[in-house]
């Protein structure tokens, strides 16, 4: 296929509803995405996920001839997407305080029950230090505000997570912790010194990647010490040289929702995308308006066409993205209805 053809495997988008209808299947066909992120709303119960995933991948391996990733985020506490009987995960910081090894236990049951239901993503475990205390909003999401407990806690969680075949996601990259804005609605400032960045913020991503993490999310936030001018998603700096060269980090790298007031504020619709692949992003994630998923393919398209997109970084990204299927997804795994049926009601 030609590049121009495969740009929809740059993007990880949302949907609306529980099952599949023709809606779902035209939007598949048409975007043709690397994967679907999966919400609260798209998800009643164990054997209705589990029917809604087989369906999918059937779908896809038919019409695109490839799975697509199936992500969620189910860090545990407030962020969690699958509801009882799902096996609910404490918050991260009452995880940090109780101990990694009930970091490593609840993330292997989340993971085994994700495999279960055919998901094969999850967008955590936070790896943001959460220096700011309870005025950071990271607060309940961060296992604490050492950098050794929570790289300890984060690589805990990482390694039984992929043990299990599911991706695990690192984020936010360089570090949300210090922020005292929630990005869903304003640019967060993070004004640390980059010496303080390096010894309280990088460890645990640091730590991460040396453990073959699958993917890493990026944070919508600006670090001036790094780049005075674009937040983390959209700045070269913080992507290419020092995510990538200096921690030489060759995953998946994934922003967070581009949807964010953080990014809404500063960039259009048309800007966010483009702004997004040239700093080195691998996928973009667009989580809710089903209009923007579409703009947002189409943008990709015309920035490659108008020469602002490099062909060779893009070729880059899809063999990132085609090498994580094939490491996780290869064979694809179809959820068994009748076996998750029989595991939800004992």
């Amino acid at each position: 296929m030609k590049l121009q053809e495969r740009l929809g495997e740059l993007l990880l988008v949302g949907f609306m509803g529980e099952e599949m209808n023709t809606s779902l299947a035209a939007h598949i066909r048409d975007l043709q995405p690397a994967g679907l992120i999966f919400f609260s709303r798209n998800i009643s119960g164990p054997e209705q996920l589990a029917q809604l995933t087989r369906d999918i991948q059937t779908l896809a391996l038919q019409e695109l001839g490839r799975p697509l990733l199936l992500a969620v985020d189910q860090e545990g506490g407030s962020v969690a997407r699958m509801g009882p009987p799902f096996t609910q995960i404490p918050d991260a910081v009452s995880l940090g305080r109780s101990g990694c090894e009930l970091a490593r236990h609840y993330s292997r049951l989340t993971a085994r029950e994700m495999f279960q239901v055919g998901l094969n993503l999850n967008l955590a475990p936070v790896l943001d230090v959460n220096t700011s205390g309870a005025a950071g909003v990271m607060e309940q999401r961060s296992f604490g505000d050492d950098p050794s407990l929570v790289t300890q806690c984060g690589i805990a969680a990482i390694s039984a997570t992929q043990d299990e075949n599911i991706m695990a996601t690192a984020k936010h990259f360089p570090g949300l912790g210090r922020a005292h804005n929630d990005p869903h609605h304003d640019l967060p400032v993070v004004s640390a010194e980059g010496e303080e960045l390096e010894r309280t913020d990088l460890p645990p991503f640091r730590a991460a990647i040396q453990a073959d993490v699958a993917c890493v999310m990026t944070s919508h936030t600006l670090y001036p010490a790094l780049d005075p001018e674009n937040p983390g998603t959209f700045s070269p700096t913080i992507l290419r040289n020092l995510l990538r060269a200096q921690l030489g980090f060759d995953g998946v790298l994934i922003t967070d929702d581009l949807e964010m007031g953080a990014v809404v504020e500063r960039y259009s619709e048309a800007d966010a995308p483009i702004a997004a692949l040239q700093a080195g992003a691998d996928l973009l994630l667009v989580c809710n308006d089903l209009e923007k998923m579409h703009l947002t393919a189409e943008v990709v398209l015309d920035g490659l066409n108008r020469g602002m997109l490099d062909p060779q970084d893009l070729a880059l990204s899809l063999t990132r993205v085609a090498k994580l299927r094939k490491t996780y997804l290869d064979p694809p795994h179809l959820a068994d209805v009748a076996t998750v049926a029989t595991h939800f009601s004992t």
